[in-house]
């Protein structure tokens, strides 16, 4: 065989997402000090995209905030938790031909300005998480669960995930085709660690950029994240899926494996 054979039976890198096939949805609850300005400044740098708002019951006027800042707004009737409005938007970003959904708070601890280097990143087979582990700023009590929770998911997933709570993403869209499979369960924040051990048993892997943290002098609002006791739903619902599996003690070992890797490469997120 000759090299030039060898050259041309390579299979090319599959190409960057298209800026254009991007949507954008944000999950808002009680956000309307915020929310126009996320808004405005993902207008700026992905201009023309889809951009949808979801408006989880919010009474501070989240909902007029953002249309007057020039989103689409979907408005659920009433509160139904972050998971419930990420699937209602993701429906909406899929009907509307989008070929990967992009997802970030509504609350300003996400730059919309990291959006195109997230974009840059995705792939059909990859999901690209924001991550913030290499970042200062984070309270300690969200780190450490942060951390917990980095590694039930890395387990579950079978390779390691970095920084699993956050929820600056972009999805291709093999990795929304079961939504429907979520209904009636994953209404807060495990929605967006099940779907990447989901995802990740599909053949669609994670990778991660580095984002900041920001906190101190941003959020407008109490965190909606609870700590504990949402760590311990997304623990358990974990742990129900490794039983199903018979603990995956190959699933532990490659994730533990390819932390151990990531450590030595003084560096929190897979390569990419």
């Amino acid at each position: 065989m000759t090299e030039a054979t060898i050259a041309m039976s390579v299979p090319a890198p599959p190409p960057a997402a298209d800026p254009h096939g991007v949507a954008v949805v944000v999950p808002a609850f009680q956000e309307g000090a915020t929310i126009a300005a996320v808004v405005e400044r993902i207008r700026r740098v992905l201009p023309g995209a889809p951009l949808l708002v979801v408006d989880d019951g919010s009474t501070d006027g989240t909902a007029a905030a953002a249309a007057a800042a020039g989103a689409e707004v979907l408005a659920l009737p009433a509160n139904q938790g972050k998971g419930a409005a990420l699937r209602h938007g993701m429906r909406a970003a899929l009907a509307r031909g989008a070929a990967y959904v992009a997802t970030l708070d509504g609350d300003g601890q996400h730059r919309p300005e990291d959006l195109p280097r997230l974009v840059t990143l995705a792939r059909p087979d990859r999901i690209v998480i924001g991550s913030r582990r290499g970042a200062p700023g984070q309270p300690a009590a969200r780190r450490r669960a942060n951390r917990v929770a980095d590694f039930w998911v890395s387990w579950a997933a079978g390779h390691a995930v970095a920084d699993s709570q956050s929820g600056f993403r972009i999805y291709p869209m093999a990795a929304l085709a079961a939504l429907d499979d979520y209904e009636g369960r994953a209404r807060r924040f495990s929605f967006e660690s099940e779907i990447l051990i989901d995802a990740a048993r599909a053949g669609i892997t994670t990778v991660a950029a580095d984002i900041p943290a920001l906190y101190a002098g941003t959020l407008r609002r109490p965190s909606h994240f609870r700590p504990v006791a949402d760590i311990a739903g997304i623990v358990m619902m974990v742990a129900g899926k490794l039983l199903a599996r018979g603990m995956d003690p190959a699933g532990l070992r490659r994730s533990l494996a390819g932390r151990r890797r990531l450590g030595q490469e003084g560096r929190d997120d897979p390569p990419t």
